[in-house]
């Protein structure tokens, strides 16, 4: 009996240690498998910290602001301001991106319409309008180009066009202001002056002389 019930102890003792081994390994093998998983985990987590910042970069990008309508010298809408050679600022737009303004111009042989003659809408002298489409970076020259495939009187050789704005002052009344002038056959130093350099602003019309000699 006694050499039965030591045999038997023996025969527990090697099966307790045996089980204890076998959840020793059992433990071993899930801490790896968890260690494997917090590395993958994180892996992913540094993954989408750097995507994000990565995005949120792109994100801040296209949340560049827009470029706003020109108020008290404010960058206009649509265009940049960027420097000629002689150091002055001017306006440069993309014209297959930003949509033209109409332009109502009101030509006149031998001299300027008067303030009188805008003074009610219904009265204007809609007989010498024409409009066209243009943008703010037109020049004068630009525009004595297109005036004299409207006004054949524009396209002899003798003709000087004067260029006015017509706009409401502070008070509503309507002012025409000289702005410049140009030659059908020659070039001129304000030819090369665009409507914003003028501080032409949209609503404005265009009224112009068309002398000849």
């Amino acid at each position: 009996r006694y050499a039965r019930d030591t045999a038997i102890r023996g025969n527990n003792m090697h099966a307790e240690r045996a089980q204890r081994l076998r959840d020793d390994d059992r433990d071993r093998d899930r801490d790896r498998g968890r260690g494997g998983r917090g590395r993958d985990e994180r892996d992913r987590g540094n993954g989408r910290e750097r995507d994000g910042r990565r995005g949120g970069r792109d994100r801040d990008r296209d949340r560049s602001p827009p470029m706003s309508r020109r108020n008290n010298g404010g960058r206009p809408r649509g265009g940049i301001m960027m420097r000629d050679r002689g150091g002055e600022r001017k306006l440069r737009i993309d014209r297959q991106k930003i949509c033209p303004l109409l332009l109502r111009v009101f030509c006149k042989l031998g001299e300027h319409h008067k303030a009188d003659d805008f003074k009610h809408p219904e009265k204007e002298p809609t007989d010498d309008e024409f409009q066209i489409y243009t943008w703010k970076d037109a020049t004068l020259g630009e525009l004595t180009s297109l005036i004299k495939g409207v006004r054949k009187a524009a396209r002899r050789r003798t003709a000087r066009l004067s260029f006015a704005f017509v706009y409401p002052d502070r008070a509503g009344k309507k002012v025409v202001r000289y702005v410049g002038e140009t030659y059908s056959t020659r070039r001129s130093q304000d030819g090369k002056k665009s409507l914003a350099d003028l501080k032409f602003e949209t609503g404005d019309y265009l009224d112009v002389a068309i002398h000849l000699k």
